[in-house]
């Protein structure tokens, strides 16, 4: 509108708790049965239409994993249902692309950011779930939990990757 009225909400809580061990010991991860639509329009933005994740995020309850891994309609890896993902393969890290849907993170950039000062480069590139399903370790990241290493994908065990606890240590001192 010409003159508009801004509504203010402001909400506060408490930081959410997880356990220390998600940071070093890794989490178990999955896949959700739920796709992601593609829209070019809001690649890569943080939007309030969450609706795919929330529905994603309701497909366990039982315990046997920790966090879920979406694809877009197109079966192309994109994310978790509340944070970046990173694969490690063939000793480089790549990231999905975000050019058809999903979040580009503030951890998801300072994670490649800090990678690269490593010598450690990040790819962006498409996955596809065989891509994941073969990567040798799996780092997720979200503004909230910083760098989850992942343990296990699907029951498989996964090598913890030693960056996720460097990143981690790094954002402290930040």
């Amino acid at each position: 509108p010409r003159d508009p009225r801004p509504t203010r909400i402001v909400s506060v809580s408490s930081w959410p708790a997880w356990p220390a061990e998600t940071a070093t010991a890794g989490i178990r991860l999955g896949w959700c049965r739920t796709r992601l639509a593609r829209n070019g329009a809001l690649a890569g933005h943080k939007h309030l239409n969450r609706l795919e994740q929330v529905l994603a995020r309701a497909e366990w309850d039982d315990g046997t994993m920790d966090e879920g891994l979406m694809q877009d309609d197109a079966g192309h890896v994109i994310a978790a249902t509340q944070a970046n993902l990173f694969a490690r393969i063939d000793g480089t890290w790549i990231t999905p692309r975000l050019d058809a849907c999903g979040v580009a993170g503030v951890m998801r950039r300072a994670f490649s950011q800090w990678s690269g000062d490593q010598g450690d480069e990040v790819v962006e590139r498409t996955l596809e779930v065989t891509d994941v399903a073969s990567a040798k370790s799996l780092v997720l990241t979200n503004a909230l939990i910083g760098a989850w290493p992942v343990a296990t994908l699907d029951g498989r065990k996964l090598a913890v990757d030693p960056a996720a606890v460097a990143f981690n240590a790094w954002l402290v001192r930040q």
